[in-house]
């Protein structure tokens, strides 16, 4: 049973990743001037280093990228937090480590899309925020990966 779900899950998150890159690719980075989008920025960013992807943000991009956070991200993000706690989910009491990192990961990375989504609306006043979600979306996410790799290997 956990091992259909984890390949439901798996193959969701995959999926998810593809639909966000195909429409990141062909439909937001063109009408940015091929701007990344904020939260591709591994080591953050600020309003001056966000700029010049808002600036050169059209319409039609500007609701792709909407788009892509408010569906196609969350359906990733959901996914691969699930597919890491049942992939985690075997042998000792690290499961639960590895099932609350994956939880812990979520959270943030749903909270940094809803503030990218306020810097879309708002402008600056949200980018301090977006900026230490994105960071903390990246070490949540790295730190489960590592914890997880170190249970399947301990519990193999």
């Amino acid at each position: 049973m956990i091992a259909q779900l984890r390949s439901i899950a798996g193959w969701g998150a995959i999926t998810a990743y593809l639909v966000t890159g195909a429409v990141i690719y062909f439909r937001v980075m063109p009408g940015a001037a091929w701007h990344w989008p904020p939260d591709f920025h591994f080591l953050g960013y600020n309003a001056q280093t966000i700029a010049p992807f808002l600036d050169a943000l059209s319409g039609p991009a500007r609701d792709g990228y909407v788009r892509v956070l408010e569906v196609y991200d969350r359906l990733f993000i959901i996914a691969l937090a699930v597919w890491l706690a049942l992939t985690g989910w075997r042998g000792s009491g690290l499961r639960y480590v590895v099932a609350g990192l994956a939880v812990l990961y979520a959270i943030i990375d749903l909270s940094e899309n809803e503030a990218i989504l306020r810097v879309l609306d708002d402008g600056d006043a949200f980018v301090s925020a977006a900026h230490h979600l994105t960071m903390a979306k990246f070490a949540s996410l790295y730190l489960c990966i590592l914890v997880l790799i170190v249970h399947v290997r301990r519990s193999a």
